[in-house]
């Protein structure tokens, strides 16, 4: 919706008051409000605010609709700009307001909306009907409620009252489809009101406030009620197809796809493919599952994601997918349908050596980039050309030619205009994409997520009239990189289209030719790690930052035999720089290789980075701030089962390549056999391997429990009978500071019928407090408002489930303490059995508190 110096996101709502004689109840003003929420973000030296309003709630958490770019920085945003904390605050400005930190429930760009979810919200208002919507004419009066200015407009220390404004509808505009894609409205719009909500006199919703018009004279745009209805009703994001060929010449296909799914209604997922042999017209055809050739998988569905991998007789041709996911029981949520090539580009180990048979590396004279051509083409020169992008002209050297077979390639990189520097990089990407549809006389029909070494970036398949385009574009820094096949539709999807486009890449990139290790390249500012192949405990590098407080160490083994060659990664931008999101260890067992377990649920192009035939990683060297920003490794030749360190040769880089000194583990001939890191519930934080002898490194015990208030006071610990998991608390509260604290608590554990009472930490037990869970369920997490001291808590009881707990079957306790507006830090929720507390405590009082999780129970608290 968002165009080059036209649009400016980040709205809000015309600051005139609505009243009861303009049409709109006094009732109706007050629910709207009660529904509305201010949104406050906060990161690393920047604060954000927006507005949002509930759109569903029950017993656990409550969901409130807000726009994207209030909770995500923008690719391209200002720079070191990185995700911060959200807390959404209710009846704001009121006696009744209280905030609760939320997290990111969905999100989507086009159109701009994300949902947020909150967790222990009391008396949560009354959702705003997003599925009812309101009939929409021009001129019809809207009103639209939010916090302009964010916290500006308060009148007091805290934070302001609702604003309620009045406008009118002065265009709806239709997309490409014919539905409606924005509602415009005749209203100034103000920063801190984006996504607040616009409704009409009856309360209806009308849309979702996102953007004005730059000089625009009160010109304001909405997002439809209809899109969130969409997001809310879950839907297929983006779906990857990664191929590979097997030895015997058949090709295992991995299906991925992303489900944004903010309600959690998505049960089941299903993936209707069709497979093309080269030379095959594809079908024209909406709805694959009625073609007469299509095939049928099952996809498995957890945490955001659908995934699946089935054989094929063949890795070559095409594979036409469409992904549906639905609520048990219901009709599904179809995806378009999309094509993929079986035909995988070349390896990053492939890129190391010289190019293959009838192929020539070619780099052009500035050395901007390398890419392989063919050493036979029917014709090839280098011209100049121009090419107009957003109103400004750049101009390009590029190299053009056509293959034997009539495919035609080009590429060229060039210096992007100064204007561009203060666009964010998602609208650069748009701009490229319309202006080469452009020039090729085409529509859009496909875009996908793809990696070039360090490069990230989108291909864009264009359909004309004549031809097919796949074209691949990649912005970084100041300089823009295009390159791009057309011909047929089975030219474009076939081996040399897919040569040339993975071929393309930075030249300072390719992998480094074997070096003996006397004189191997060492990162530079890197240092010798502490942890190597002769530590029992492996080094991770990244995933303890502070905004992540620690992420849980993981751990992958190689089968028997097995010796790690390769991982499979994926590259996104969770902020403003490349970082790798997802990790999938590959090993070679004999002739034969197998992925390991996949950590990170991020999807895209997933980018291998795998040793040639006869070596294996023998090292790796990464880099990190917060987690784990970018990495390369150390291939060493296997030798009668042993890493020869004399014959080696490193990988490409992959992720971020700052200025931070990255931390490089070597073999001294050990064979790595897995893969260890640190990862959440969403991404890979830490990278590092397993080198043999390191096997039996525990990550939970690896993990120490955190504490969280407490300041300097002594430590303690408090673990359950044997065979005994914490089922409560005896929580104490008392007056402190005009509030009611948590001063003690007393766990509870329960050991098999019987229930059992920990130490009492703490003597304040004037107002005592007993919050347990009912017969099979335990603690499973806890909630907790702290600063030095121990505020507050609600705790999350998780359904015992053999020796584990079930996150997927939880419920919350009521809230115990402080009343303060402060954040809640949220400790534990992965189904790890929690088996006693730690803690922080004075002469009087307790001031910190933790989770001791089962396999930490030889943690040793630390004296004052």
């Amino acid at each position: 919706m968002s165009r080059l110096l036209t649009l400016a996101v980040a709205v809000a709502a015309v600051p005139q008051f609505a009243r009861g004689d303009d049409g709109i109840a006094p009732e109706t003003v007050l629910a709207v409000k009660k529904a509305t929420v201010l949104v406050l973000v906060k990161g690393d030296g920047w604060e954000a605010s927006g507005s949002g309003f509930v759109v569903a709630a029950d017993d656990r958490r409550v969901l409130v609709a807000t726009n994207q770019h209030v909770v995500v920085p923008k690719p391209g945003a200002r720079a070191g700009t990185k995700a911060g904390s959200v807390t959404v605050v209710f009846d704001s400005g009121t006696k009744a307001e209280r905030s609760y930190r939320a997290t990111v429930a969905a999100a989507q760009a086009d159109p701009d909306l994300a949902v947020l979810g909150v967790e222990g919200v009391k008396d949560a208002p009354k959702p705003l009907a997003h599925a009812d919507r309101a009939k929409l004419v021009e001129t019809m009066p809207v009103y639209t409620f939010g916090f302009p200015f964010g916290t500006a407009l308060s009148v007091t220390e805290g934070n302001p009252a609702v604003t309620v404004g009045r406008a009118t509808v002065s265009s709806l505009r239709s997309g490409p489809d014919g539905e409606l894609a924005v509602v415009q409205i005749d209203g100034n719009l103000n920063p801190g009101n984006s996504g607040g909500p616009v409704v009409d006199a009856k309360g209806g919703l009308v849309g979702v406030a996102v953007a004005t018009v730059r000089n625009g004279q009160g010109i304001g745009f909405a997002v439809p009620a209809a899109e969130l209805a969409k997001l809310m009703r879950g839907r297929v994001g983006r779906v990857s197809v990664a191929p590979r060929k097997e030895a015997d010449g058949t090709a295992t296909v991995r299906i991925e796809a992303e489900l944004i799914d903010p309600a959690e209604r998505l049960a089941s997922a299903v993936a209707h493919y069709l497979v093309l042999s080269p030379g095959t017209k594809r079908p024209d055809t909406t709805a694959l599952d009625k073609h007469p050739g299509s095939k049928t998988v099952g996809l498995t569905v957890g945490k955001g994601t659908a995934a699946a991998e089935f054989k094929l007789p063949a890795a070559e041709g095409e594979i036409l997918v469409q992904v549906a996911a639905g609520a048990a029981g219901q009709a599904g949520e179809t995806a378009p349908v999309r094509a993929f090539s079986l035909v995988a580009g070349p390896s990053a180990a492939a890129l190391a050596g010289p190019p293959p048979a009838g192929w020539k590396e070619y780099t052009p004279a500035d050395r901007a980039f390398v890419m392989w051509v063919p050493e036979k083409p029917a014709k090839q020169a280098d011209e100049e050309r121009e090419l107009v992008v957003g109103g400004q002209t750049l101009r390009l050297r590029t190299l053009v030619g056509t293959t034997a077979v009539g495919l035609a390639y080009e590429a060229q990189s060039a210096a992007l205009p100064a204007p561009f520097a203060a666009v964010p990089k998602a609208e650069v990407y748009d701009l490229f994409r319309g202006a080469v549809a452009a020039e090729l006389g085409g529509r859009v029909r496909d875009t996908r997520d793809v990696t070039a070494g360090p490069l990230t970036g989108f291909e864009y398949v264009i359909a004309a009239r004549t031809a097919t385009a796949r074209v691949r574009v990649f912005v970084s820094g100041p300089r823009v990189y295009l390159v791009l096949v057309r011909g047929t539709a089975a030219q474009a999807a076939g081996a040399e289209a897919e040569t040339i486009l993975g071929a393309f890449r930075l030249p300072a990139e390719g992998a480094t030719r074997p070096t003996p290790a006397a004189s191997a390249p060492k990162a530079a500012g890197s240092a010798a790690a502490a942890a190597g192949p002769k530590a029992k405990t492996p080094t991770v590098v990244g995933g303890n930052g502070p905004l992540f407080g620690g992420a849980p160490f993981v751990k992958d083994v190689a089968p028997d035999g097995g010796l790690l060659v390769g991982l499979e990664v994926v590259i996104a931008r969770p902020y403003r720089d490349e970082l790798v999101r997802s990790v999938r260890p590959i090993y070679r067992v004999g002739e034969k290789e197998a992925f390991g377990k996949q950590f990170g649920t991020a999807l895209g192009s997933p980018m291998s980075v795998k040793a040639k035939p006869g070596y294996a990683v023998g090292g790796i060297a990464a880099k990190a701030r917060n987690v784990c920003d970018g990495f390369s490794l150390t291939f060493m030749r296997v030798v009668d089962g042993k890493l020869d360190p004399a014959d080696r040769y490193e990988s490409e880089w992959v992720g971020w390549n700052g200025g931070v000194p990255a931390v490089r583990v070597e073999s001294d001939g050990t064979p790595v056999v897995g893969f260890v890191g640190r990862a959440n519930d969403k991404d890979v934080t830490g990278i590092g391997v397993l080198f043999r002898g390191q096997e039996g490194f525990d990550p939970i015990v690896a993990l120490e429990p955190a504490i969280l208030g407490g300041g300097r006071d002594p430590q303690f610990k408090d673990v359950a009978p044997a065979g005994g998991l914490l089922v409560g608390f005896e929580v104490g509260t008392a007056p402190a500071f005009g509030r009611e604290m948590t001063r003690s608590v007393r766990p509870i554990y329960r050991v098999g019928e019987g229930e059992t009472l920990g130490e009492q930490r703490g003597t304040q037990l004037q107002k005592v407090v007993t919050i347990k869970a009912k017969p099979g369920y335990a603690v499973g997490a806890i909630a907790v408002m702290h600063g030095l001291g121990f505020d507050g808590i609600s705790v999350t009881f998780m359904r015992v489930k053999g020796d584990r707990l079930d996150p997927t079957d939880r419920y919350d306790s009521e809230y115990v303490g402080s009343d303060e507006k402060k954040p809640l830090t949220r400790l534990g929720g992965d189904g790890t059995p929690v088996v006693g507390i730690v803690g922080k405590t004075n002469a009087r009082d307790l001031t910190g508190m933790g989770l001791l999780l089962k396999g930490q129970e030889g943690f040793t608290p630390k004296p004052r």
